[in-house]
């Protein structure tokens, strides 16, 4: 707490500080002590739904393992965004809630409900409804979480769409600029061949989204910011 309510700031003016003021908001951003501090955070989250699961608050799902064991998986966490598994049950969700105001009271973070989401798994009735207790939105499968489509199939061309457009939206914005070849097989190299690596990683690439990204690559390498198709060797 001495590191956190003792720390200073100055603002540069004609590169040189001006002066010293004390924060009243916490830590600024990027500091290297915030992402310490909401580790240490979430870890009281992560105890407390684990308190929730042991005592019979709210079940998770079964998920067998290698050696023919179970395991029953309540959240998982990563970073800012948390995933929890519970019921379709209102006594569950209500439980749910007051764990998470409790959160907020005790690490003076504030959930942003209306971003948060339900996503049902099967036919849930009365979906609206046990929403309304948590306050968040009524989703649908299959969703992206950490830039993967979640209960997606992995043989599906309709998941490689994003990597198509972001590959897409590159180009547009290389396109205005006047690169040599040198330049644009650069690009390639080191953004185009990259974008649909991560999606690889996980799902397997189609044949004609292969194709698809090769044709994008060649026609900006050898046409470059040209209007009329060029010639591609």
């Amino acid at each position: 707490m001495h590191c956190i309510t003792t720390v200073c700031f100055s603002v540069l003016i004609n590169g040189s500080p001006a002066g010293f003021f004390k924060a009243q908001r916490g830590l600024r951003q990027s500091d290297p002590l915030s992402p310490f501090l909401f580790i240490l955070a979430m870890e009281g989250l992560n105890g407390m739904v684990k308190k929730a699961k042991h005592i019979g608050w709210i079940n998770g799902f079964e998920m067998e393992r290698r050696d023919n064991s179970s395991m029953e998986i309540t959240h998982l966490q990563y970073a800012d965004d948390t995933l929890i598994f519970c019921d379709a049950n209102m006594d569950q969700l209500k439980y749910l809630r007051v764990i998470l105001v409790l959160f907020e009271c005790l690490s003076g973070m504030h959930i942003y409900w209306r971003k948060s989401s339900l996503y049902p798994i099967d036919d849930v009735n009365a979906m609206e409804f046990l929403a309304s207790i948590l306050g968040g939105e009524v989703g649908s499968l299959p969703f992206v979480y950490l830039g993967m489509p979640l209960v997606a199939k992995s043989n599906s061309n309709e998941i490689w769409n994003g990597v198509i457009e972001k590959c897409e939206k590159k180009l547009s914005r290389w396109k205005s600029q006047y690169l040599s070849l040198g330049g644009r097989v650069i690009l390639i190299n080191s953004v185009l061949d990259d974008l649909p690596s991560y999606m690889m990683s996980l799902f397997p690439i189609p044949t004609s989204v292969i194709k698809r990204l090769d044709n994008i690559r060649s026609s900006f390498l050898w046409q470059g910011n040209k209007e009329k198709k060029g010639f591609i060797w």
